[in-house]
């Protein structure tokens, strides 16, 4: 549940399998998924499996059953639809309100399908699959292309008819429409990202980037003791935390130790956000808390470095703070977010299995001693604060648009509603190579007949002679 009070809000915790089974995995079974990728890249499959069961969960669970049997009414659905919640869609179709699609990160092809954007697989990588730029080489706009085709042929010959099924167990409404005619009454699609945070890439009018709302306007306040130790560092201070998706306990200890090992060897103070209550050997300018305000703590004006596992709202605070990082990537997202730091200069990414107290001691002190990551930084800063609304402001004005203009029919593109082959033109193409078949086939033929027609006779007039 949400950290403080809301008057309008009424909270339904979902537990699923996953989350169960996740919090027990070690090391290895998470190293394991993250490696799980398939020929050329194509990391969807494991995803989306989680994605279909963790829907199932929600089907199971008796206040979702009640819900779809009451008669309550609500204006509006908010879904994560496009990360493998399709079948959720029987929300909108119980409650005869308009769907948001709320996009988690950056978009991605299927995204853009969804939404009837074009795709732009020859400058945009698979954010799930690569951690390309947008200038690839040939061998990587091949990869790009053929991961994307794989995901598709995933997508709708495997991963639909999974969420069709789960409808029809669990929904059983005969008007319910199939699930891939649901996605077509998405109203608007909600885009953890921002414009100046991502490589340039076109968005049709239902797309709206919002990267950064969950930032307030309004920093929450330091607790005391963080407070006084950031203030009294002289030297600054390193803000370290790898997330939570991997629990700091089955974290190696030779990785811990490493990190040990360096801060020992800094001047400045490391402020280390862990689950962990005690860690042997820290150093006195080490502190430990299993909670901070993270933008709070990246806007002090004494935080020098973020070390990060890179995930995407920690590189939209780190962006707005203005503050260089140096990034240790789990996942393929956070290492496309990683390879983006590099590519504007703000930040040195080391892989897990390259992470020794020797790299990551290298990668800090050569952003503490190089000037341009710094400039770089405050530079991206000014960028990424240079907007003309908010984007939590952003993200409330569409809402309230969508709920204004009956779901905002007029926003989505005609490409929605062709089928596969008419958005390719692959329909006009093949009359097109029809046509030029005929073409060279009557030009062939009447060249012929006129070969036939001039030395045919010739021939003939020859034998006479003799």
């Amino acid at each position: 549940p949400p950290p403080y009070s809301v008057a309008n809000l009424t909270y339904m915790h979902l537990p699923t399998s996953v989350a169960e089974l996740t919090s027990s995995w070690t090391f290895e079974q998470f190293q394991e998924m993250v490696d799980d990728t398939h020929f050329y890249g194509f990391s969807i499959k494991t995803l989306f499996e989680l994605s279909t069961s963790s829907c199932e969960d929600v089907f199971k669970n008796k206040n979702i059953k009640e819900l779809l049997d009451s008669d309550q009414r609500f204006d509006l659905i908010f879904l994560e639809i496009a990360l493998g919640q399709e079948s959720l869609s029987v929300f909108s179709h119980k409650f005869k309100a308009p769907i948001i699609n709320f996009q988690g990160f950056t978009s991605w092809s299927l995204v853009d399908w969804i939404a009837g954007n074009s795709l732009s697989i020859s400058h945009i990588p698979e954010v799930l699959s690569f951690q390309f730029t947008n200038r690839m080489s040939f061998k990587e706009r091949l990869q790009n292309f053929v991961s994307t085709v794989l995901t598709f042929l995933y997508y709708h010959f495997e991963h639909l008819p999974n969420q069709q099924r789960l409808v029809e167990q669990y929904y059983k409404n005969p008007s319910m429409p199939h699930v891939s005619e649901m996605l077509k009454e998405i109203s608007i699609t909600l885009i953890n990202s921002q414009k100046t945070l991502e490589y340039p890439r076109p968005y049709t009018p239902n797309m709206i980037p919002i990267g950064g709302a969950h930032m307030s306007t309004h920093m929450t306040p330091l607790p005391q003791n963080i407070k006084t130790f950031i203030d009294n560092a002289k030297q600054g201070v390193i803000f370290f935390s790898l997330g939570t998706f991997v629990p700091a306990h089955v974290m190696p200890s030779k990785y811990i130790q490493a990190f040990v090992n360096v801060f020992k060897r800094l001047p400045q103070k490391i402020l280390w956000k862990t689950e962990l209550d005690n860690i042997p050997g820290l150093s006195e300018n080490v502190k430990l808390t299993k909670w901070v305000p993270q933008p709070t703590v990246l806007g002090h004006p004494n935080c020098v470095l973020f070390l990060t596992h890179g995930g995407l709202f920690s590189q939209h605070e780190a962006f707005y703070a203005g503050v260089p990082v140096v990034g240790i990537p789990f996942f393929n997202e956070q290492r496309f977010n990683m390879k983006f730091y590099e590519s504007v200069g703000v930040g040195i990414k080391l892989e897990l299995n390259e992470v020794t107290e020797e790299t990551v001691y290298r990668a800090i002190t050569t952003i503490m001693r190089d000037e341009r990551y710094k400039e770089n930084a405050r530079r991206v800063s000014s960028i990424v604060r240079d907007q003309p609304m908010s984007p939590a402001d952003t993200a409330v004005y569409w809402v309230e648009y969508v709920l204004r203009h009956r779901g905002a029919p007029h926003l989505k593109p005609a490409s929605l509603y062709l089928r596969w082959y008419e958005l390719l033109l692959m329909d006009v193409f093949i009359i097109l190579l029809l046509i030029l078949s005929v073409a060279v086939f009557v030009f062939y033929y009447l060249i012929k007949r006129l070969l036939h027609i001039m030395f045919g006779n010739v021939r003939y007039v020859s034998n006479i002679k003799k």
